[in-house]
């Protein structure tokens, strides 16, 4: 009897000594996971490049959480943002976003933040001026979402000069 309580004793000793699975990412699986965002940003920028509205929303998670903080300090939810960015496409003839530089940072293995600088030109349809922001910043917290990376939050800060566009 001393025996087993001595056994149980040990028993729980060494499993309360265990330390849980570290929920620490390796150094491959960073790697990975950057290659697999980057794609989602290569493809987002691509988009936007392209004012391809059909697809535009794809990377974004439709999410009664989701928020997105935009250029003049406004807020928008998903379907707000939706409609600005198709609004957006209608008013510009060209639009051009460049990045520069990329960090991210990793919360779990589903959750990273991506923070991206870059230059970004458009050319207003009416007015014909290009809109120029140099630098631009976006901010975007991707989670993995039934196997897709996606935007939950976001966040763009710039200052923009408004330049005449060249007459071809």
């Amino acid at each position: 009897m001393l025996r087993n309580v001595f056994v149980a004793t040990l028993l729980l000793f060494i499993v309360g000594c265990t330390s849980p699975q570290s929920d620490q990412l390796t150094q491959q699986q960073k790697d990975q996971i950057k290659l697999e965002i980057k794609a989602a940003c290569d493809s987002m920028v691509a988009i936007w490049n392209r004012a391809d509205t059909s697809r535009y929303m794809q990377y974004y998670a439709d999410s009664p959480d989701w928020v997105c903080f935009n250029l003049d300090g406004s807020r928008s939810d998903y379907q707000a943002l939706k409609k600005s960015w198709l609004d957006a496409a209608n008013s510009i003839i060209d639009y051009k976003w460049t990045t520069t530089h990329q960090d991210f940072a990793f919360i779990s293995k589903d959750v990273v933040i991506c923070a991206w600088e870059g230059n970004s030109a458009m050319i207003g349809r009416q007015s014909g001026k290009q809109l120029t922001f140099d630098p631009i910043a976006y901010t975007a917290v991707f989670k993995k979402i039934a196997g897709r990376w996606q935007v939950v939050y976001s966040h763009t800060s710039a200052t923009s000069v408004t330049e005449k566009a060249d007459k071809k």
